[in-house]
């Protein structure tokens, strides 16, 4: 094994250092062959650790508890049918033990499962499939939970980030994606985008096909969106609304691509720094005045900003990360401002 493979591994692995891991994400954010070969050897040890993770089966553990089970419930059997049929001084003491051991069986088979938790490392699109078989594309810097197995009539999973949703048609068991604001985004087998960082004013949830329903915890009605629509949640003032949108502009990013239609350079420098996990600064209240419209695929950084200042009147300067006196490394900086005539 080479030492660009062991680097790759310890960082999939979080065996790195705080200082390593920067210095790796560095390389990272600015190598389009290195994201590509992470993306290759994180299917590799998706796929060996779900191996692994078979042959740890304990089989004859699992038989024992089967046949506990098997035998609680012939006991609890044999109990309800001597209750029925005991003489009255009995009846309350057999029902009491009846009570009991139906409560703590109910209450172990309620114990809430194992949780999965997954993050999309930042300049990558990471794709995860559920317990139930539905798809998940998760984007650059997205956490999503959710666990081992779903239970009872509701698949739940908990999302901060971006991620697209295709999922698999349950009549039966309801979807639901939850964010930290108490949003929840329900569906039964449909196609749709929910955009819920942290650092953001507003939640989006995007359908593509079938329809989902919308619901916050503040607002007083769940709203129901049609295809070509999308729920906007505003943080601020707990307000929840239905907009039109052009769904392939939302979820372009899915596909490894970045689609601005008649953009603010606002929202621009936004999606660019999460992307490359940079720092952007905007000086001049001119440039909040500049729209743009343009499809992004396999450019680096450079590249695109380079496409930006031959489109405006302006010049970006990019900061380097430099070594602090702990040995970390700051944050790659851009900096966008107007040319001065």
């Amino acid at each position: 094994m080479d030492d660009r493979i062991r680097q790759i591994t310890a960082y999939l692995e979080k065996k790195l250092s705080d200082e390593e891991r920067r210095a790796f994400e560095e390389l990272l954010n600015n190598s389009d062959d290195l994201r590509q070969e992470l993306k290759e050897i994180r299917f590799v040890l998706d796929i060996s650790g779900e191996l692994g993770r078979h042959r740890r089966i304990d089989t004859a553990r699992n038989w024992r508890e089967l046949s506990r089970r098997i035998a609680v419930n012939r006991y609890r059997t044999k109990i309800l049918h001597f209750a029925r049929n005991a003489a009255a001084v009995l009846l309350i003491p057999v029902l009491t033990v009846t009570s009991v051991l139906h409560r703590k069986i109910s209450e172990q088979d309620n114990m809430p499962a194992n949780r999965i938790e997954l993050t999309s490392a930042y300049g990558l699109v990471t794709k995860v499939k559920l317990p139930d078989g539905s798809d998940v594309w998760l984007n650059s810097g997205t956490t999503i939970s959710y666990p081992q197995q779903f239970k009872g009539d509701t698949r739940s999973v908990r999302l901060s980030g971006e991620a697209f949703f295709d999922v698999k048609a349950d009549a039966e068991n309801r979807f639901d994606v939850i964010t930290a604001d108490g949003l929840t985004v329900s569906a039964y087998g449909t196609e749709f985008n929910v955009y819920t960082y942290d650092d953001e004013q507003k939640v989006e949830a995007t359908l593509v096909s079938g329809n989902i329903e919308v619901s916050a915890e503040n607002a007083p009605d769940a709203v129901k969106v049609s295809r070509g629509q999308q729920a906007v949640f505003d943080r601020d003032g707990g307000k929840l609304t239905v907009e039109n949108v052009n769904p392939a502009v939302k979820t372009s990013w899915k596909d490894g691509k970045m689609v601005f239609r008649r953009a603010s350079m606002v929202e621009i420098t936004r999606r660019l720094s999460r992307h490359f996990n940079v720092d952007i600064r905007l000086e001049g209240n001119e440039l909040y005045d500049y729209d743009y419209s343009a499809t992004f695929t396999t450019e680096t950084l450079n590249e695109i900003l380079h496409l930006l200042e031959k489109s405006a009147p302006i010049t970006c300067r990019i900061i380097e990360p430099e070594q602090s006196g702990d040995y970390s490394f700051t944050k790659r900086t851009v900096i966008i401002r107007m040319n001065r005539k």
